[in-house]
Order: C-alpha cells, then structure tokens, then sequence
C-alpha cells in the first residue's frame, strides 16, 4: 500500500484543512469548522463528517452551499461539543435558523443529533435532515448516506440564498431525497494512515456496493470491464432491493464521483459508458456531474448516483443545482449531455495520410527492384512481422528497465498492420519509395510515442529522398537516402550518436551501407556482416547513458541494459539479413 504525504498522523486533519483555508480566501477556520466569509443567509446550513472524503464537505462551504461545515478525524465523526460551538457561532453572525443535514452513519446522527438536542435547551430553531441514498447496503440504522447527499446540500444552499425559511427547505429537500439512489463500487479497500484495513480485495477482485468509509459492500465480483461493471450496478440501482422507481422515458442526473483512487483517463471511460448505458434502457440523461467530489481517501472505486427529476420539480432542481456558488469544489458548469450526434469518429489515421499522399506525390522513384529482389522484399517482411511478434515481451522488458515498458507492444502494433497490408496488397515490394512511405505512415500512426516518430520522420525522409536519387546503383541510391533519414531525425529529435537510442544501431548500419555503395551488389557475406554490425551496436549501447525520451528522465538502472529501439533495429536487421544471405543475392 502507498505511503502517505503527511507530517504527523495526529495532526494531518488540521492541516489538511489549514492548507484548504489559506488556499480560498472565501474561508476561515475555527477549530476543525470551515466557515464561509459571505453573509450568513437566514437559514444557515451545516454539514459535516470524519474526514478522508475531502473535498467534501470542506469544498463545499460558500455563498448558495453551505454557510460552514466541521469535520473530525479520519473516518470518525465530529464530537458532538465541536458541532454545538459552531451552531452557537452561526447563530451569533446572525442566522436565524440552522438546517444540519448529514449522511446516515451512526456516530454522524449521534454526535449531530445530541448538539441539535443542546441547541434547542438554548431555544435557537434548528432541525436536521439525514441523508440515506445507498441502493445496495440497508443496515439496522437504514441505508448508508453516500455521494448523493451533496445533490442535497447544494439544493439546500441554493434555497437559502434564495431566502426561503427552513421549513420550505427542509419540504423541498425531502422531495428530492426520495427519488435519489447511489451505489458505490471499488476495486481496492482503504487503508487510512495509522489504521488498519478494513479489508483486502485480490487484483482481480472488486467489491459492490462499497461504502465511503472502506466498509464492505452487497456482493465481491471478479473485476469486469467498465461497461459490464456500470450495467451490474445500474441493475442494483434499478431492481435491487432500494430500487429507484424509474421508468423508460423519465428524465434523471446523473453524477459519477471518483472515491479517490481511479485516474482521469478511467473515469472519463466510466462516465462514456455510465451514460450509454442509461440511454440503452431509455432513460434520458438532462445533466451530468463528474469529477472527485466526495472520496474515500485514495480508494480505486467509484460511485454512481441517479436522481429522477419528476415532472413538478424538473426545472426547480436544475436551476437550484446550476445557481452559481463560491465553493472550491462545486462545478462550475453542470453540462447538459451532449448528444451522440456530437461525437465525431474519424477516419483511420493512417488511410487518411495515404490518401494524402497519393493526392499529392503523383511520381514515383526512378529506382525499382528486379522481380526477384521484389519477392525477397517480400519475405523479408514476413521475416520482420514474425521476429517483432517473437521478441515483443523482450522488448517490453528491456524499456521497463527506464522506461513505461511498451516499445515491444510499439513495434507489435506496426508489424500487425504490415501483416494486413501484405495481405491487402498495399506494400509495393519493387519500388522502395513508395514501400518506405508506407512503412513510415505505418510508423507513425501505429506506434506512437518516440520510437514511432523516429521511426516515422526516417523513413518519410528516406522515401522522400528516394524520389529525387540520381545514384547510379542501387546500393549507393538506399545508402543516401538512409543517410538522408538519419540526418532529419538529428535535426528534430535532437538526438545525437551516444544519446542511447535506435540511431546507435541504425547509424553504424547506413554507414556499412554507404561502405559498399560501388558495388552493383552485396554479397552473402555483406549481408552477415550487416546483421553483425547492428548486432554489436546494440549491445553497445549498454555501455551509453540514455540522454533522449524518457529513459533520459529516470534514475534506473538501465545501464546495465540494451536500449529497446537498438535491439528492435539489430532484430529487423537480422531478419532482414537472413532472408537475403541466403538468396545470395543483392
């Protein structure tokens, strides 16, 4: 389990929420109580809970949310004392009544509950609204309160800076809080700092109906994938036995809530699929929230909550949710759902560059292969998918040492599309340039990353300069255009001999190349000795410190290693070199 970037277990609550307040000049703090600036509205409205949920609830104190709010320890509920002397604080700035609304976990009623008991012996008008929208766990005290409470609270500020007196709050609020479900699932327990974890999920495990505090949820699953993991617990959420009553055509808010741990990248993947499957069941989403609003640490789950807006309060609640607030946390936009319509799916990438091509290069090179030298060129291909494919987890392992550890995956991509393009016909064997700008467009659009530009900008140039060579044999022809590529890859790249890279192997190659250009041909053993050559630069690039992409970033041990572009260029190379060494031809 990760660490964690605290000063002190004892005191990480308070300054936690120090750093909070000094970074929003709208707040201030008394205690463990975040109290907005603004002018108390006549119904204040506070909330509160243990911490490790942050943003929530410090993030969402501020004009039109919530007048202030008080937090306790990690996952453990404020006592009851600190909520009074904040009641009494409210009270003193000028509120006039005090609307506490919570989630529904034991300590919370308890400790909320006794300081609006001892606030009402000192005859200040004050009530309290539970909030309970779990779909998938109903324990002795109720369902679990989760995420969708912040719908409430928001609802709730709005209409207190709209002037409305507590009893129309409450009336509303309650509406609403009938027709919310929320269902949490996660793929990780919690282990908050100093404490021990609840419970432990295996890699390939997930839980759901998780709560916020790490608690265990309705049922443990094997991982799915995104969209069979949403459209299990829509099912909960829909016919469980909290079930939301929801029909085909009813009109609902959706918000996905990050609980701490999933990566951007992920929840914009949940929010896509969340989204389609509410519009497979023909339920029309008017508005989406997203984002890491209420969280239970760093926990990899997620939660997702549906509130239906009935017909008599559709457009009240949007526009209480979409009133402007100051509050850090709160969106500022609550985006209506675009349409699918506004999606647009390109084309392929790499046919899109083909087209161009053919629209604007109309003449080939003058330089052509025999028929014979052709179909080697075509053997030599299968000889390189095949190698790429047999080497991809080496090459993986070798860019782990200091790198993200793809260059194999790289490389598979690229040899899995020249596959499809041998059989397609879209390889030109008998003339190099065309061949060449192919394989760079391939380069290019498969690969990504540094190897594929690199990759992608040689051969572009090398294609490039082959539609202009004059050389009087073929060898001397491939070798300036090499040449040609290497220097348009030193020019962008910035990469020089001795920065580790493929240009280490690649290099002493074209060099040998350009060695042999008076020839009419290369030998058998020419063509051994070039796969040696590539073979012993690769190796010594163990030798080199890496200065280029991302390995020059990394304090590895990746000296001890050969640079991953290096070894695929002396690989291709020695497919390459076996085919023809043994045709013993050019």
């Amino acid at each position: 389990m990760p660490g964690y970037f605290i000063n002190e277990i004892n005191s990480c609550v308070d300054d936690s929420l120090i750093g909070y307040v000094r970074a929003h000049n709208h707040l201030e703090l008394m205690g463990r109580a975040v109290i907005a600036r603004s002018q108390v509205p006549s119904v204040a409205i506070i909330s509160g809970s243990g911490s490790g949920h942050e943003p929530a609830t410090t993030g969402y104190v501020g004009r039109g949310l919530l007048s202030a709010c008080i937090s306790g320890s990690i996952f453990a509920s404020p006592p009851s004392s600190d909520i009074l002397r904040l009641i009494i604080e409210m009270k003193r700035r000028g509120a006039k009544q005090i609307l506490l609304i919570i989630l529904n976990y034991t300590g919370d009623r308890l400790n909320f509950g006794l300081a609006m008991e001892r606030a009402r012996e000192l005859s200040i008008d004050i009530d309290m609204l539970v909030v309970a929208d779990d779909a998938a766990v109903d324990s002795a005290i109720g369902p679990r309160g989760l995420a969708g409470a912040l719908l409430i609270i928001k609802i709730a500020g709005a209409l207190a800076e709209q002037g409305k007196n507590m009893n129309e709050i409450v009336d509303i609020c309650q509406k609403v809080r009938g027709h919310l479900r929320t269902i949490g699932l996660s793929a990780s327990g919690v282990h908050p700092p100093g404490q021990q974890k609840a419970f432990e999920l295996l890699d390939d495990e997930m839980e759901l109906g998780m709560g916020i505090h790490g608690e265990s949820g309705a049922q443990r699953l094997k991982l799915l994938s995104s969209q069979q993991t949403i459209d299990l617990a829509f099912g909960q959420l829909f016919r469980g036995t909290r079930a939301l009553d929801i029909k085909q055509e009813d009109n609902v808010l959706l918000f996905v809530n990050n609980l701490g741990g999933c990566s951007n990248l992920e929840l914009g993947i949940i929010i896509k699929d969340a989204i389609e499957s509410l519009e497979r069941r023909a339920i029309h989403v008017k508005r989406i929230i997203c984002g890491e609003m209420m969280t239970s640490l760093n926990m990899k789950g997620f939660s997702l909550t549906v509130l239906k807006l009935t017909t008599d309060m559709n457009s009240t609640i949007l526009n209480l949710l979409d009133l402007p607030t100051d509050a850090f946390a709160w969106p500022k936009t609550i985006s209506p759902v675009q349409l699918s319509s506004s999606i647009q799916i390109l084309s392929d990438s790499l046919e899109f560059n083909e087209q161009l091509s053919t629209e604007f290069i109309n003449n080939d090179s003058q330089l052509l292969f025999e028929s014979s030298i052709a179909e080697l060129v075509n053997q030599a291909l299968q000889a390189i998918i095949k190698t790429l494919h047999s080497e991809t987890d080496k090459l993986n392992q070798l860019d782990a040492a200091s790198g993200d550890g793809d260059t194999g995956i790289a490389f598979a991509r690229a040899a899995d599309t020249m596959a499809q393009d041998l059989v397609n016909g879209k390889l030109k064997f008998d003339r190099p340039s065309s061949l060449f700008r192919r394989l760079g467009l391939i380069a290019e659009s498969r690969m990504g990353g540094t190897c594929g530009a690199i990759c992608g900008l040689f051969f572009a140039a090398t294609a490039k300069n082959l539609l202009l060579t004059q050389s009087s044999t073929i060898i001397e022809g491939l070798g300036n255009a090499f040449e040609a590529g290497i220097q348009t890859v030193e020019s962008y790249a910035r990469v020089q001999p001795g920065d580790k890279s493929l240009l280490d192997a690649l290099i002493p190659t074209v060099d040998f190349i350009k060695s042999k250009c008076t020839q009419q041909s290369f030998t058998s053993e020419d063509w051994k000795e070039l796969a040696i050559v590539a073979e012993r630069a690769a190796q010594e690039t163990k030798n080199l410190v890496a200065k280029v992409g991302r390995a020059s970033y990394t304090k590895s041990m990746d000296a001890q290693f050969v640079d991953p572009g290096a070894y695929a260029v002396a690989i291709i190379l020695g497919a390459i070199s076996d085919v023809f060494s043994k045709a013993a031809v050019h």
